[in-house]
């Protein structure tokens, strides 16, 4: 089976004033020696994970009816699910803005704030 190539929209130009603020602010992220370079963010990027962590907060909240916690807990279990979709998983129908691929990190993302929930509803639960 053959892959088709993720299409990339870059909505920051990238010269100038621009250019230095939103991609040259960078983050990197390795656990383990996974992946081998360790996974970048810029500032583009993370403000679009901000905005991915608020939808994947809405869904949670609407499949396990609890939220994930704040902005800060809902972008940090984006990060960890984008983070495991794009070391493992490679989706032949996906689109990536600013070099990020938006289904694999929602699947991802949602995928591990369910799982957050879930455990911390029922850990809490078993207290009482």
């Amino acid at each position: 089976m053959v892959f088709a190539a993720v299409s990339n929209f870059n909505i920051v130009p990238s010269s100038g004033f621009f250019n230095t603020l939103f991609h040259q602010t960078l983050f990197t992220v390795k656990i383990f020696n996974i992946p081998a370079n360790g996974y970048t963010l810029n500032l583009i990027q993370l403000i679009i994970l901000l905005i991915l962590a608020v939808a994947v907060n809405a869904v949670t909240e609407r499949l396990t009816t609890k939220k994930v916690g704040g902005l800060f807990a809902a972008t940090l279990i984006t990060i960890i699910g984008v983070y495991l979709i794009n070391a493992f998983v490679t989706l032949p129908f996906d689109f990536s803005i600013e070099g990020i691929r938006i289904i694999g990190a929602l699947i991802g993302a949602i995928i591990i704030a369910v799982f957050y929930s879930l455990i911390r509803a029922q850990t809490s639960g078993s207290k009482k």
